[in-house]
């Protein structure tokens, strides 16, 4: 009887621990929340930064002065080749393509994130939230950019690489060449899911699409290669830090559904473990 009471109170124990579901309201405020703290931590993150982030930081600009040397030869070699192999088979991520703006990204995108709701599906909302914090997070500092220096786009300045001012021109788009914002927001995706979700050999094809992005953008006069190269590097440095919050945040999570009940009774002590779900 003492044994069939200790199994009792340890499943009464267990069940009266059990979380509240959560209303699809208080998923989303959540998911929301967790937005913009992350962007949050990305653009403030200069002021956090430690040598080895500075390091990273001219190691980058480095890459991107020796990657100028292939400017003006390789945005003439895609020009010249825009209509040809397999430029053309990359034309629905290109200007002008199905899948270029987000008109036709967003809606299936909404929908996934809608039923990740209706089902509770964490990792369906972290994909579309983390994708997006990625994509609104890297967006910040091309931004700035614009308003700081200018530099023109190859389809303006075809001969010559280095045409740049101070300040910089928000309003003229043919201004924007640098860095490569489309870019950038493929890659701070592809990086997220890469690395939140641990895809594998799935990666390639959600890298491959990333790339064609940038590769695109050469082929349409957008950008030179030294700015796809700095937006790549931009792109993957953000998806990759904001994995890494949406994976604390799940670690923390399992931490809450489990653990070991030890209630002191009058009686005796109260065993148990605790699982929520």
């Amino acid at each position: 009887m003492r044994k069939l009471t200790l199994v009792a109170t340890a499943a009464l124990a267990i069940l009266s621990h059990r979380a509240p579901a959560q209303s699809v309201g208080k998923m989303f405020v959540d998911d929301l929340k967790h937005s913009g703290s992350d962007i949050l931590a990305i653009w403030t993150s200069p002021f956090r930064a430690s040598g080895k982030d500075w390091l990273l930081v001219a190691g980058s600009a480095g890459v991107f002065g020796l990657s100028m040397l292939a400017d003006e030869s390789v945005s003439n070699w895609a020009m010249r080749n825009e209509n040809s192999g397999a430029l053309r088979v990359i034309e629905p991520v290109r200007s002008g393509g199905i899948a270029y703006t987000g008109k036709f990204i967003v809606p299936p995108v909404a929908a996934a994130y809608i039923v990740g709701l209706a089902t509770k599906n964490q990792g369906i909302r972290d994909g579309v939230f983390g994708c997006a914090t990625s994509w609104l997070a890297q967006s910040g500092p091309p931004k700035l950019t614009y308003l700081l220096v200018e530099r023109q786009r190859p389809d303006t300045s075809p001969d010559n690489a280095q045409r740049w001012g101070v300040p910089g021109d928000w309003e003229d788009w043919q201004k924007h060449s640098f860095p490569a914002g489309h870019f950038a927001n493929a890659m701070s995706c592809a990086t997220f899911w890469s690395e939140r979700f641990d895809l594998g050999l799935w990666s390639i094809p959600v890298y491959g699409v990333a790339a064609a992005i940038g590769v695109g953008r050469l082929a349409d006069g957008g950008h030179w290669t030294s700015d796809t190269v700095l937006g790549g590097i931009l792109g993957y440095a953000v998806g990759r830090e904001i994995a890494r919050h949406s994976l604390d945040r799940g670690e923390e999570r399992d931490k809450r559904k489990t653990g070991i009940i030890l209630s002191p009774e009058r009686t005796g002590t109260t065993f148990g473990m605790r699982i929520t779900f």
